[in-house]
């Protein structure tokens, strides 16, 4: 199915489930994929609002928050979906570049020497 045939059918549903948050991650990340980063925003942050503890939401709001370089609000939400998937090298990276972004370089160094201990399998 293509991405707009796709997108169509979830914003069919969407007038139905308005308040669906896994359906609005859905449509948030198909926008995400046509580079449609304001109305991804729209969708991924309501999702977000209402389910913030759903650890996809968390991650694809956090990706579109780095993409978009939101660095603040980025590096909260890979904390929070790291506190649920501490062992997810790509959040712990981008955690990572997102403090340093932000110039906290002490804490960029933290998360820099924890994504090594965990890709060298220690803890």
């Amino acid at each position: 199915m293509s991405g707009m045939n796709e997108l169509k059918r979830k914003l069919d549903l969407f007038l139905m489930e308005p308040e669906n948050p896994v359906l609005l991650n859905d449509i948030g990340v198909l926008l995400y994929r046509m580079k449609d980063w304001d109305n991804s925003m729209r969708f991924l942050k309501k999702a977000y609002e209402l389910h913030p503890e759903d650890g996809e939401i968390l991650y694809n709001y956090a990706t579109l928050l780095y993409t978009r370089f939101e660095w603040e609000e980025a590096a909260k939400q890979y904390g929070a979906y790291l506190a649920i998937f501490p062992e997810d090298r790509k959040a712990m990276e981008r955690l990572g570049d997102t403090f340093y972004q932000l110039g906290e370089y002490a804490a960029a160094a933290q998360i820099d020497e924890s994504f090594r201990k965990t890709r060298e399998g220690g803890h």
